[in-house]
């Protein structure tokens, strides 16, 4: 059978490491997904695919493992991991679909709060999110009056650098935590006070005020759970690992980027023995497959995501937020190895799933 090409679209840091003839470690894993479903990845950034040509440029590994850049059909089927936010952006991709170019997770930038009304709508979902409003003056008092303690972040990641933390300490003080050149300050303030420090703090871009979920603790810092969900070779969702990220001593965040450490989620319940370890993995896996269906039936060619599910004192996850461009990072840091490889080895074979579908095989 004639071997067909998959195009993979990485993020510019990527695309120079290629450039200055390096292998970077993760493309490895494409590769093997590709020799499982007898396709070629050729890696690209979107700016190559020109709406309207006929043919990309990309690095493809030759017989001696050396990527080279060749010039080659447009790919039918496309995975999109780059980082693109802008309209131009946006119109390309819509183009490109236009011309009959399956891309999937085409568009991976989805605001928390755009995210958090989809999932609103869904009645099972519901007793899994945190109440959250958009950012203004009004609203947080209303939270406040109806919260002890509130996170405020931007609806789009900056991997938790910019989240801050109030805390009502009685009726009429608070303390807020909120980062500055990298250090995370904290202030008490009267609670009348608040609502226009955090908008003297809010610089840029939509914020939203979120209940903070009081999370369990592993060696008494707060931790989540990254969940990759993916659609697998069957074109179905699946759970293809779940990983714990554990905040930084005297910290909030738990993002790996601003310090938080990965440790296998089995671990981390292992140290929780009050928790029922079978029932709670199980039940982050059931919301996580419904967060995915429930986002997947709503936004078009969504198949690559990664989660971060809370887990309350009681082991009841919550929903926090959806990464539609998942790291995975924290498999790797956590030394899970062989789930790392799955992560990207999966959207290889969901890639040949569609291109069979396409050919009507």
């Amino acid at each position: 059978m004639e071997q067909q090409y998959i195009g993979i679209i990485i993020s510019s840091q990527l695309y120079r490491e290629l450039d200055r003839g390096k292998h970077p470690e993760i493309l490895a894993f494409y590769e093997e997904g590709g020799n499982i479903n007898n396709l070629i990845p050729v890696y690209l950034r979107l700016e190559d695919l020109l709406p309207g040509e006929p043919e990309i440029t990309g690095y493809v590994m030759n017989s001696n493992g050396v990527y080279l850049k060749n010039t080659i059909p447009k790919p039918l089927v496309i995975h999109n991991r780059g980082y693109h936010c802008t309209k131009d952006a946006k119109k390309q991709i819509k183009l490109l679909l236009a011309e009959g170019l399956i891309i999937f997770n085409e568009w991976n930038q989805y605001g928390k709060y755009k995210t958090h009304k989809l999932l609103m709508e869904c009645v099972d979902i519901r007793p899994h999110l945190p109440e959250t409003v958009r950012f203004n003056l009004g609203n947080m008092v209303e939270m406040m009056g109806k919260h002890s303690e509130l996170i405020i972040k931007p609806s789009n990641g900056t991997f938790g650098k910019r989240n801050m933390r109030a805390t009502r300490l009685n009726d009429t003080e608070c303390l807020l935590t909120y980062p500055q050149n990298d250090l995370w300050l904290e202030e008490m303030l009267p609670l009348e006070q608040l609502p226009l420090k955090i908008k003297s703090l809010v610089t840029s871009g939509m914020f939203i005020i979120q209940e903070r979920i009081q999370l369990a603790e592993y060696n008494n810092n707060p931790f989540d759970v990254r969940v990759t969900v993916q659609r697998n070779g069957f074109g179905e969702w699946q759970v293809t690992g779940m990983v714990g990220k554990v905040a930084k001593t005297g910290h909030f965040v738990t993002n790996v980027a601003s310090g938080g450490a990965s440790v296998v989620f089995e671990d981390i319940l292992r140290n929780l023995p009050h928790l029922n370890e079978r029932q709670v993995v199980a039940d982050v896996e059931r919301l996580s497959l419904r967060v995915a269906k429930q986002l997947g039936d709503q936004t078009a060619n969504f198949a690559d995501i990664g989660l971060d599910v809370g887990i309350t004192m009681d082991g009841f996850p919550m929903f926090i937020e959806c990464n539609a461009r998942d790291l995975r990072l924290a498999f790797r840091n956590a030394l899970m190895f062989e789930t790392w490889r799955e992560t990207y080895i999966t959207p290889i074979c969901y890639g040949k799933y569609l291109l069979t579908k396409r050919n009507g095989q």
